[in-house]
């Protein structure tokens, strides 16, 4: 068996303040991430994900678990604010190392 690898992804929005004009149809987008992520949860691929809401402009974090760097990216690109075409990117970065609170 291949030890899974860990990412820190981060969901950078289209605009720094994002978080807070959001329109009806941006809103609608990142309920479809959300989902989708939530759905990541279940099958054990996202141990987390939330937004942040940093002063200097809010984003989202991820820390995924995956088999390999392709399957990283595919999460990537099946995500609905990427698919949406509005300006969303990703930041993907390595965790060599993880450790787990257990409780």
């Amino acid at each position: 068996m291949v030890d899974p690898l860990y990412f820190l992804c981060r969901l950078i929005p289209p605009r720094s303040d994002f978080m807070t004009t959001m329109t009806a149809e941006e809103r609608g987008i990142m309920q479809a991430h959300v989902g989708y992520w939530t759905g990541k949860v279940a099958t054990g691929n996202a141990l987390l994900f939330g937004p942040v809401a940093d002063p200097r402009g809010g984003y989202g974090i991820g820390i995924i678990k995956v088999a390999d760097m392709a399957e990283m990216e595919a999460l990537r690109d099946a995500d609905p604010a990427m698919q949406s075409g509005i300006g969303f990117s990703y930041d993907i970065l390595a965790m060599p190392r993880v450790v787990f609170a257990h409780g």
